[in-house]
């Protein structure tokens, strides 16, 4: 079974997690320079690093700045086409902030993956459209959409370092860029932050 979530008293049709997900942990960090809530769920209560799981992050206000559901909650249809997919992310943004999503330019929608580890270690790959767009703050954000539309990933106010040529945004919601920043694995290559 899935549940979508619910944020600020309104349900996100497009937002969902399994519905044996629970919340294992909730830190408060720093992303751009805003203290930020991040929570991870998943269905056991021990924390393995690119199992599957799900990270929401949220700013001071509330808003949600970052979902990532890496699990196959729903893999049933197929990928959707890119306009199929723009469409998905510009009404998933816009059901979470009509204000914010008003002033975003789409950019473009590239064929990408996503991966996670299953109970047995073996890599369970998540084909997406990835839809980004622009906004007037200088940020970028986006939406990634999977197998029968579900958004496997959203995402607001990410910056970029154009003389690292690296994204600057802090990265809480990969496990990788954590481990680095734990000095427990090796810095993500660029475009990622540095850890």
């Amino acid at each position: 079974m899935l549940k979508a979530l619910s944020i600020n008293g309104i349900t996100q049709p497009n937002l969902i997690l399994p519905d044996e997900f629970k919340k294992v942990a909730s830190d408060t960090r720093t992303r751009n320079d805003e203290p930020v809530l991040v929570e991870r769920y998943q269905r056991d209560t021990d924390v393995q690093p690119n199992h599957e799981h799900a990270v929401l992050v949220w700013g001071e206000d509330h808003r949600l700045l970052s979902f990532n559901n890496f699990s196959l909650a729903d893999d049933s249809g197929k990928l959707p086409s890119k306009r199929q997919a723009a469409k998905i992310a510009l009404a998933t943004m816009t059901a979470l902030d009509d204000q914010y999503a008003s002033e975003l330019s789409y950019m473009r929608t590239d064929l990408l993956t996503r991966a996670y580890l299953d109970d047995n270690d073996q890599l369970v790959t998540i084909p997406i459209q990835w839809v980004k767009f622009a906004h007037p703050n200088g940020s970028y954000n986006w939406v990634s959409v999977g197998a029968g539309g579900q958004v496997i990933e959203m995402e607001r106010e990410s910056y970029w370092d154009y003389f690292l040529s690296r994204r600057s945004t802090e990265e809480w919601n990969y496990d990788n860029w954590v481990l680095a920043y734990e000095g427990k694995g090796p810095q993500p290559a660029a475009p990622e932050a540095l850890a």
